[in-house]
């Protein structure tokens, strides 16, 4: 119903941000990632995606086309809701999860918070094919998580768009730097810290 908005983005949220356009303001819900990407008062294209449900309808958007299918893709295996599908994307990137699915690698799956084996095991058998189909930037790559490094980056930089003082985040990012905690998680303690 609604493919893209393009506009300002006016606030940034834990779970969502607000963006502009002809002086309405959209609330958007999505993942960590795209979070990491925007800034406030900056324009952007957002892919977006309206979900209804009986007792809501909430507008889903992401930095990426890409990352908007794998939402898509997500979110049609049965038992995978909107929510699910935002934070396993919040926990793997996109070719994280495509190339888990394409490995058949349920461990690589299970790292996102709420997905169990059985959870995995049905997001491959539903999506394999489908995801075979999809460009890939590495089929061959082993499935391995964000370097712990990378983790610290796209979580600082998350921070700072909630609007929190670099030096608090440097502090807190150091407190955590050997805390193995998944990128979802060390942005939830962060928070936690910061408050």
């Amino acid at each position: 119903m609604i493919s893209y908005i393009i506009g300002d983005v006016r606030a940034i949220n834990e779970e969502d941000f607000i963006i502009e356009n002809n002086n309405m303001g959209y609330q958007i819900k999505t993942s960590l990632s795209t979070l990491a990407l925007i800034e406030l008062n900056n324009e952007y294209k957002i892919y977006t995606s309206l979900q209804v449900r009986e007792d809501d309808m909430s507008l889903y958007g992401f930095y990426s086309k890409e990352e908007l299918e794998m939402f898509l893709l997500l979110t049609s295996v049965s038992s995978i809701g909107p929510k699910n599908g935002i934070t396993i994307l919040s926990s793997l990137g996109v070719e994280e999860i495509k190339l888990a699915i394409a490995n058949n690698d349920i461990d690589a799956l299970t790292k996102a918070k709420g997905v169990g084996k059985k959870t995995a095991s049905r997001i491959i058998l539903e999506l394999m094919d489908k995801v075979k189909l999809m460009p890939m930037a590495d089929k061959t790559k082993p499935v391995s998580s964000l370097t712990q490094n990378e983790d610290m980056d796209v979580a600082k930089d998350a921070l700072l768009n909630l609007g929190y003082a670099q030096n608090d985040i440097s502090n807190v990012l150091l407190e955590l730097k050997d805390s193995n905690l998944s990128l979802e998680e060390l942005i939830k303690e962060s928070l936690k810290r910061l408050i």
